[in-house]
């Protein structure tokens, strides 16, 4: 063997010259290969969820609460042109569980409702504290625009509202088809997410064929792509479906 064999023993001090200069290649490819990899990963992941949790402010709104077909409250707001218009709150307790028990018997009735915001641009949600809610003087009763838009084939995912508003990123698929299924369960309003082919999405507030509060029944379609069939009502801001029948992995 001569001096310039690229024969290396591990233990000496220095690696002949070949060597050296193939391992530094080596390692700046597989540093590259990692970085590329990594990059490509991070942009091929969804975007995180736009809903907000305001874990830790509470806030207390003034409005007029509805009871059915789930619990909300109905907030008056000035518009521009000075008419009173309404932004509606759905309204939850604390953990996995719905407001029935707290506003029960207080339909039509002006309160102060201290809970946390819940909320994403299109949708505000409020999850009600512990003996949060107290009745105070109202102005009167609240007129919503209705309108009936007739029956309606609608495919999408039903997802619980809470979870989707802001509690929970990701708040769809099957990954979170446990904790939604746990939701409404415990009488979180279910919800119908439809998207259309721009990538705009709609919400349904869902109920059964008579219009009456039916989370559990929901609570078995969570997690997967389905399509119902229902009347569909717009109340104020809010789109409600009375569900006939639903149809999984329809097409």
């Amino acid at each position: 063997m001569t001096e310039d064999d690229s024969f290396y023993v591990g233990y000496h001090p220095v690696a002949p010259a070949t060597v050296a200069a193939a391992v530094r290649r080596t390692v700046l490819g597989l540093a590259l290969i990692v970085l590329g990899s990594a990059a490509v990963f991070a942009l091929a992941q969804r975007r995180a969820d736009i809903g907000v949790f305001e874990y830790g402010h509470p806030r207390s709104l003034h409005g007029q609460i509805r009871e059915f077909p789930y619990p909300s409250l109905l907030v008056p707001q000035t518009a521009s042109e000075g008419q009173t218009r309404y932004a509606r709150y759905l309204l939850v307790a604390e953990g996995k569980h719905g407001a029935e028990a707290l506003v029960a018997g207080l339909d039509r009735q002006w309160a102060d409702v201290e809970g946390t915001r819940i909320a994403r641009p299109e949708r505000e949600m409020l999850e009600v504290s512990a003996g949060g809610v107290s009745v105070a003087p109202g102005s009167g009763d609240v007129s919503l625009p209705i309108a009936d838009l007739g029956q309606q084939t609608l495919t999408g995912e039903v997802v619980d509202s809470k979870c989707w508003l802001g509690v929970m990123k990701p708040a769809t698929g099957t990954v979170h088809r446990g904790c939604a299924s746990r939701c409404l369960s415990g009488g979180i309003p279910p919800i119908l997410m439809t998207t259309d082919s721009t990538g705009s999405t709609q919400h349904y507030l869902l109920t059964d064929a008579d219009g009456n509060a039916a989370p559990r029944y929901f609570a078995g379609l969570v997690g997967q792509r389905l399509t119902l069939v229902g009347l569909v009502r717009r109340e104020g801001d809010l789109l409600v479906m009375r569900v006939l029948r639903s149809e999984i992995g329809w097409p």
